[in-house]
């Protein structure tokens, strides 16, 4: 992202140049899988700047619907059932420039086995959200997504009877394992390596290393490379990342957490976590002036 032309304002400029997106990392998955749900705001200007700020959140300024083919759509909100104020938007906008979003979609308390997607079929996914943008209130609209949601494999089925139930699909909604869930995320990561759930079992099992007891980072971090070395394709990778750079700054390692946060504005220029607001990036690259962007305090001259 390069910097902002001299002749771009922050006036009230049309929204035609600011392009809501709304995608999923794929068309088809299968029952209990979790949906990857991506907001893209574009800034398709030569000369414009958008200040965009809002509270991107199911619960509060987000709205997001899901139906399956021939039913009413009901309303989403990840199983959060109060107004939620994080993550908190609150980004510049340049020409040429984007940012995103994203939301794993799961967790559906109200459905007997928790998860949100159960019968096989047809689902539309549609958005809107509130923000305001160059301080006047906007509402914008998304193109609804439709995606197949199919039978699971028979060996995928091994896997599912052991994680369809609520608890497990809130620890896939959260990211973290319990302690009263880790023992089966422990037998998914290790009798099934190659189903569609050991990423997550295996990513979820470090959350849980590294917040039951922070000095066990090391053990966390192994296990986060694990799921970088053997899963190049799992989609969460970002968060992957971040959480490996997460474990190395606990352990006193900056150099080593600044290349983990290198390695993810690298591949996934579009990620949310790239903001001046994220802890991280907030301490070893945007610190205290957001335009020194991806340059650690500590290595500037």
């Amino acid at each position: 992202m390069g910097e902002a032309p001299t002749t771009a304002t922050e006036s009230a400029a049309p929204l035609e140049f600011l392009h809501p997106l709304l995608f999923t990392d794929k068309t088809q998955y299968q029952l209990g899988e979790p949906v990857y749900l991506r907001l893209v705001l574009a800034n398709w200007s030569t000369g414009t700047i958008f200040a965009l700020q809002g509270y991107l959140h199911p619960t509060n300024d987000l709205e997001v619907r899901v139906a399956r083919a021939g039913e009413l759509p009901k309303k989403y909100t990840g199983g959060l059932r109060r107004e939620a104020f994080l993550p908190g938007m609150n980004v510049i906008l340049r020409p040429r420039e984007l940012t995103a979003l994203r939301w794993l979609m799961c967790y559906e308390p109200d459905n007997k086995n928790g998860y949100l997607f159960t019968q096989p079929g047809t689902y539309v996914i549609s958005c809107k959200a509130r923000l305001t943008v160059n301080q006047t209130p906007r509402d914008l609209t998304f193109d609804n997504i439709e995606i197949q949601v199919v039978e699971t494999t028979v060996e995928q089925q091994k896997v599912l009877s052991l994680i369809l139930k609520p608890a497990f699909a809130a620890d896939l909604q959260s990211f973290v394992a319990r302690k009263e869930t880790a023992k089966v995320w422990q037998e998914v990561a290790e009798r099934f390596p190659k189903s569609l759930w050991a990423p997550y079992a295996r990513m979820l099992l470090a959350r849980h290393r590294m917040e039951e007891n922070p000095l066990d980072s090391p053990a966390a971090f192994e296990q986060l490379q694990t799921v970088v070395r053997d899963y190049p394709d799992f989609y969460a990778l970002d968060d992957v990342y971040y959480l490996c750079a997460t474990a190395q700054d606990r352990l006193g390692r900056p150099l080593e957490a600044l290349q983990w946060l290198n390695r993810l504005v690298r591949e996934y220029p579009a990620s949310s976590y790239i903001q001046p607001t994220n802890r991280l990036f907030h301490k070893y690259v945007y610190q205290d002036d957001w335009e020194r962007r991806y340059t650690a305090w500590y290595l500037r001259e």
